[in-house]
């Protein structure tokens, strides 16, 4: 391994790997794309804003741990000068401004066994209170969920939740996206974004569900019609803009971050 390589993979003086500078820019670049919208809020009152991808690329760029700080960098900021996208205030910053990068640094990084265990606890978890919150406890008045209503429920944790304990999660997506292979990047990509931003989903809507007092109806539309197929298109979308990114930084001679994919 020549000096050249030798410097590049040592880790830059930071959080996580990631420097100060590098971390701040990003979060910056998150809170102003928090004015961009790019789908309606499927009941009204807001859209997803496009800071949603750019959080969930923070933890590719620069390793989970600065992806989740400049998350919280620029949910912070989205959320002073973007309050239509942040209609709870703080408990936005957290719900759209930083969970993206969590659960996208989770399951890009299930090849750590630690992170692993989190993953796995995490999708569990998430899959208990589906069954839960909010329409058995705390309940929503007048509202009582049917088979139906869990059943739209599955697309969003039953694929992850089998394939955590598969090859295809626990070894592929952490590996095919940090390959030169062009279609296996773009696929490990991909997976490992689409899981984390349906993870996410719950933890996003169900407040919502409960505060404005959601009728079943309208949440089952929500899960079946409306983000069924919208987050795989943000996924999509996510994948497109990081991959040049990445390929970008791989070429630019910088320090590599610790877990970060390029």
């Amino acid at each position: 391994m020549g000096e050249e390589e030798r410097t590049r993979e040592r880790a830059t003086v930071g959080y996580g790997g990631a420097s100060i500078a590098f971390i701040a820019v990003y979060g910056a670049i998150n809170g102003v794309l928090a004015l961009v919208p790019v789908f309606p809020y499927v009941g009204g009152g807001g859209f997803v804003p496009l800071s949603v991808a750019f959080t969930a690329i923070g933890p590719l760029v620069l390793g989970p741990i600065g992806g989740i700080i400049a998350a919280v960098i620029g949910g912070f900021i989205g959320m002073f000068i973007s309050p239509a996208m942040f209609p709870l205030g703080l408990l936005d910053v957290l719900l759209t401004g930083i969970l993206p990068a969590v659960f996208v640094a989770l399951f890009m990084n299930v090849d750590d066994n630690r992170w692993y265990l989190l993953t796995v606890l995490a999708v569990l978890f998430t899959t208990v209170m589906w069954f839960v919150y909010p329409y058995i406890f705390p309940g929503v008045p007048g509202q009582t969920p049917d088979a139906l209503f869990y059943l739209s429920t599955t697309f969003f944790w039953l694929p992850w939740l089998i394939l955590l304990f598969t090859p295809v999660l626990k070894t592929w997506v952490p590996e095919w996206s940090r390959m030169d292979d062009p279609k296996k990047r773009y696929i490990g990509v991909f997976l490992g974004v689409l899981a984390g931003i349906e993870i996410f989903y719950y933890w996003w809507t169900a407040p919502y569900w409960q505060i404005f007092a959601y009728p079943i109806e309208l949440s089952f539309t929500s899960n079946m019609f409306g983000y069924s197929w919208w987050w795989p298109v943000l996924s999509i979308l996510t994948t497109v803009i990081a991959i040049p990114v990445i390929e970008a930084l791989k070429r630019s001679g910088l320090p590599r971050i610790p877990r970060a994919i390029w």
